[in-house]
C-alpha cells in the first residue's frame, strides 16, 4: 500500500471528507475508483481538488458523523495503482525506515533511521532518529542528490549539503 493522504477532517453533514494530500499531484485524486482508509475499501464516488486539499466522498459514508469517525486516518492505494515514478522521485512509504548515509569525499557514513517525512507547503521535512539519541531534521532538496536503495532499505544524500541544511533537536 501507498499512502497519499490523510483526512483531516469531515466537511459538511453529507459524509465528504477533508484530505491534505501526499502526492506531489493531488489531481491524481480525481481518477481513483478506490480508496483504502483503516484497513476499508471505499469506493470513490467524487473527488474534487480545491487549493492544496482534496475533498472526497466514499460510498457508505453518508453523515458528518461517518466521515468524523475518518478523521486523522491515511488514505492509502495499492502500489499497483501507483503512479510510475520519474528519475529521483520515490514513495515516502519507501523512505520511511531507511538508513539514512551521507556521502563526503567518497566517505560514507550512516546518520540515523528515517523516521518520518513531513510536508508543511514548500517542501517534504525528514525526521531521523540519530544512534547518538538526537533528532536530525532537514528539508528535502535537489541539491542533496538524494538515491534510495529500496533493496537495502539504504537512502544515501550528499554529506556536505546535509550539514548545511540540518538541524538537530536535542529533545
Amino acid at each position: 500500500m501507498i499512502t497519499i493522504g490523510q483526512i483531516v477532517k469531515p466537511q459538511g453533514v453529507r459524509g465528504e471528507v477533508k484530505v491534505k494530500p501526499m502526492t506531489n499531484d493531488p489531481s491524481r485524486f480525481c481518477v481513483l475508483k478506490t480508496v483504502h482508509v483503516d484497513n476499508r475499501v471505499y469506493k470513490v464516488t467524487s473527488a474534487r481538488v480545491v487549493g492544496e486539499f482534496v475533498f472526497l466522498k466514499l460510498y457508505t459514508v453518508d453523515d458528518r458523523n461517518g466521515a468524523e469517525n475518518l478523521r486523522n486516518k491515511l488514505v492509502q492505494i495499492e502500489r499497483v495503482l501507483a503512479v510510475p515514478l520519474e528519475d529521483g522521485e520515490f514513495f515516502i512509504d519507501d523512505v520511511v525506515g531507511c538508513s539514512l548515509v551521507s556521502i563526503e569525499d567518497g566517505v560514507l557514513t550512516e546518520v540515523g533511521k528515517i523516521k518520518s517525512v513531513e510536508n508543511f507547503g514548500a517542501t517534504d521535512v525528514f525526521s531521523i532518529d540519530c544512534a547518538d539519541g538526537r533528532k536530525l531534521e532537514f528539508p528535502f532538496l535537489a541539491t542533496l542528490k538524494a538515491q534510495l536503495d529500496s533493496d537495502n532499505g539504504i537512502f544515501t544524500v550528499d554529506g556536505k549539503i546535509l550539514k548545511e541544511v540540518s538541524v538537530y533537536n536535542e529533545n
